[in-house]
């Protein structure tokens, strides 16, 4: 019985080496024949290239929107169906009509368009002082900031530690974190 496996495993490793060394051989042939004397920027050149369709982008394609914000290091991803009037436009068309965009990839289903902003984003919000009232303030402390909010609490009237916070500017994540920390101010 042992002598019956023992040759069945060495006629199984022998066709496995003779199979690979086929395989091997064969792609390495035809490896030599491709380059054999010829230079692929000749190849390229020999064929007609000016008969192929340019990629078109199709009616209902997805145009995706990035902006990315260098003040604040945020992306912000915005994903529209492509007008109707962009159906059947060429890439180099496309670049035209979005001035400002920057086509990242085009297929005819999809278009990625990316564009870069030197500020914040429209996502940060800080709790400051504004005219000795407690303000919400969207943007970034001592960056850019425009009023959101201005509340009815005198910061004459909060502790030293809370108005020396406010002073600087406490960064928030929302609007809810707002109403819970004027909440906290009141009390």
């Amino acid at each position: 019985m042992p002598n019956k496996l023992i040759r069945f495993l060495i006629l199984f490793i022998i066709l496995m080496v003779t199979g690979f060394s086929i395989g091997y051989l064969k792609t390495f042939i035809s490896l030599r024949e491709n380059h054999a004397g010829n230079n692929y920027a000749e190849n390229i050149e020999n064929h007609d290239v000016s008969n192929l369709e340019e990629i078109k982008l199709k009616p209902g394609a997805k145009m995706i929107y990035i902006t990315y914000y260098s003040g604040c290091g945020h992306e912000n991803r915005e994903e529209k169906t492509a007008e109707e009037r962009f159906a059947g436009f060429t890439k180099k068309q496309l670049e035209k009509e979005v001035e400002g965009w920057e086509i990242e990839s085009f297929t005819p289903d999809e278009v990625v368009l990316k564009k870069q902003i030197d500020g914040i984003c429209g996502d940060h919000y800080y709790i400051g002082l504004n005219d000795g009232y407690v303000t919400l303030f969207r943007g970034l402390p001592g960056v850019q900031s425009e009023v959101v909010e201005k509340t009815d609490i005198l910061a004459d009237t909060l502790r030293e530690e809370d108005r020396t916070m406010l002073e600087r500017g406490i960064i928030i994540n929302s609007r809810e974190e707002f109403l819970e920390i004027r909440e906290g101010l009141t009390n």
